[in-house]
């Protein structure tokens, strides 16, 4: 027994030595890291003038939207009309009558690289390719020139004042710049 005690007390401790050699890896790693860190903070961000010219909405756009409803997918074809106060309007295609389908309202904003997102309201109808009821949706895409991309989940109140809705319904669309400024 006094034997095995002796054996512990002479015995060289392992664990001492490995944390030693781990921690200056691991401390060496972390400051590498924040240093990493700091260095993305302090960077020179590039001006203005040099910067790639921000892509926008701003203008008119002929768009396909497309409603993938349970139902099957349903498309319609509205004119949106991105405003330089980062609102919108659009209109649905013709109906019967010769007016609108339906009317949209929203906002929207992009980042220099192309995204956006907009943020869209309009009531449905039961023709042409939209579905009846209060549609909102928050989409998010990419303009790429004279085009544009965008996929939302939409959320429908089929009856306006009561709180069962449809959805998410997913809607995608494309888009081509018609004009600038309205």
């Amino acid at each position: 027994m006094q034997e095995q005690s002796e054996r512990n007390e002479t015995a060289p401790s392992v664990a001492p030595a490995r944390r030693r050699a781990t921690a200056p890896r691991v401390l060496g790693g972390l400051l590498a890291l924040m240093a990493l860190l700091v260095g993305f903070g302090f960077g020179v961000a590039p001006s203005r003038a040099s910067a790639a010219p921000e892509r926008t909405l701003t203008g008119t756009w002929d768009l396909t939207v497309t409603v993938w409803a349970p139902q099957g997918p349903s498309v319609t074809t509205p004119i949106f009309h991105f405003h330089p106060d980062h609102t919108l309007n659009a209109e649905g295609p013709p109906d019967v009558d010769g007016g609108p389908l339906y009317a949209a309202t929203g906002f929207w904003d992009t980042d220099p690289n192309g995204s956006f997102v907009m943020y869209i309201t309009h009531g449905g109808a039961a023709e042409g390719g939209a579905i009846p009821g209060m549609v909102q949706a928050i989409h998010m895409g990419k303009v790429r020139g004279h085009h544009l991309s965008s996929h939302a989940d939409a959320f429908v109140l089929a009856n306006p004042g009561d709180a069962s809705y449809i959805g998410p319904v997913t809607v995608t669309t494309v888009g081509t710049w018609v004009s600038g400024t309205d």
